[in-house]
């Protein structure tokens, strides 16, 4: 590792924040400092709690290498409120100039990328989650907006990524798609690379599939159109036996309320769960409770090539089956009747095969389990922080 090297990771957030955006910003900056690089995540102050306290809701431990800098202001009526120089030498746990200097700048908030390289920081490496772009053109569509993008803002959002995968020092995607997508879009580029979301992997083996009667089926993750769970209830009640677990939604959310009015309606309410949004940490206990995860995507221009799911990659963890939609996003991770079955989209019925199929051959589950739990080390957050230093090493 180079000696100095040092990262800020400035991220427009809540904390704590559930979402996966929240656990994957916090998961990455301590497996980078767990790594031997000094750390500094900067986030907004909006919990009284101690950081220590807010840290182990991640199942974070404190760390001399990871310093959370909670500014009570960031982002304000759709524009940054920055940090001065001298705050954030501040931030740092053993700043000096020297250190800061080597410092190299990490943020997946394109708004913020392209402020800060348009204000000279040279050192900055921009993570791709979508084609932002792109998301906004068919937003409304897959979030249920039902609204007309603006063609303007799509196009500032285009030149705004121009901007930034020129001027990035280096660039980083979850998906392979994604950074094809910015290669068909801006032409080539040095210093890029695929870097996938991550899941925590314990050295200890993953406990056996359970046996609890009925079986449950895991669904993990927020209830917007796209994330398919529409779909999902419509198979689960093609099935004769089985106990449904919905994680995810927020109370007084339309997206809530349209899943549990569908449950009620289809007659499911006897068989489904629906406890809304957990903590991060209690998701592990129904993932070793679960005889299949389902990740039941749509298709949409988004999904197609742009999707990096930690539910994917922590049910691999986890040692269990997966049912998943067929994308080329999925299948750069999960490979269909190896690693996982893989189903076409919006398909109820196929959904419902692949679900019951794995509810009544359990050798056929435990051989899926068993390929991704193998596999899982690929996916871990060590992975991850290993393939990003090896980018910012080169910078520094």
């Amino acid at each position: 590792m180079t000696p100095g090297l040092s990262v800020l990771i400035p991220a427009d957030i809540r904390f704590p924040l559930e979402r996966a955006n929240g656990v994957q910003i916090v998961k990455t900056a301590a497996a980078l400092a767990r790594a031997g690089t000094d750390t500094t995540l900067l986030v907004r102050k909006s919990d009284e709690r101690s950081t220590d306290e807010i840290l182990a809701l991640y199942g974070v431990d404190p760390d001399p290498r990871l310093t959370v800098a909670r500014l009570s202001v960031f982002h304000r009526r759709g524009s940054f409120r920055l940090p001065r120089a001298s705050f954030l030498a501040r931030a740092g746990a053993r700043s000096s100039l020297a250190l800061l200097r080597k410092r190299v700048v990490f943020t997946r908030d394109l708004q913020l990328a392209d402020l800060l390289l348009r204000g000279g920081r040279r050192r900055l490496v921009y993570e791709a989650h979508a084609v932002e772009s792109l998301l906004y053109g068919e937003r409304d569509r897959i979030y249920g907006g039902g609204g007309t993008p603006d063609p303007r803002k799509q196009q500032r959002l285009a030149a705004r990524e121009a901007r930034v995968w020129r001027r990035a020092a280096g660039f980083v995607a979850t998906t392979a798609g994604i950074l094809d997508s910015f290669r068909e879009k801006h032409g080539p580029r040095d210093r890029a690379k695929v870097v996938p979301n991550g899941c925590d992997v314990s050295d200890v083996a993953s406990p056996a599939l359970p046996s609890e009667d009925p079986p449950r089926i895991l669904y993990a993750g927020q209830l917007y159109p796209w994330k398919g769970v529409d779909v999902l209830v419509e198979a689960f009640a093609r099935l004769a036996g089985g106990r449904l677990v919905i994680l995810g939604g927020l109370a007084g959310e339309a997206d809530l309320a349209r899943i549990r009015a569908l449950v009620e309606a289809r007659g499911l309410s006897q068989r489904v769960e629906m406890p809304g949004s957990v903590l991060h940490a209690q998701v592990g206990a129904e993932l070793a409770r679960a005889a299949v995860v389902v990740v039941p995507f749509l298709q949409t221009a988004m999904t197609e090539r742009h999707t990096s799911p930690l539910k994917i990659f922590e049910a691999m963890a986890a040692g269990r089956p997966i049912v998943a939609t067929d994308l080329p996003s999925t299948r750069e991770v999960l490979r269909d009747g190896e690693n996982a079955l893989l189903v076409p989209a919006s398909d109820p019925a196929a959904l419902a095969d692949a679900l019951a199929r794995l509810l009544h051959d359990r050798s056929l589950a435990e051989r899926l389990a068993t390929a991704a739990r193998a596999e899982a080390g690929l996916y871990s957050w060590e992975a991850r922080a290993r393939a990003l230093l090896s980018l910012f090493e080169a910078l520094a």
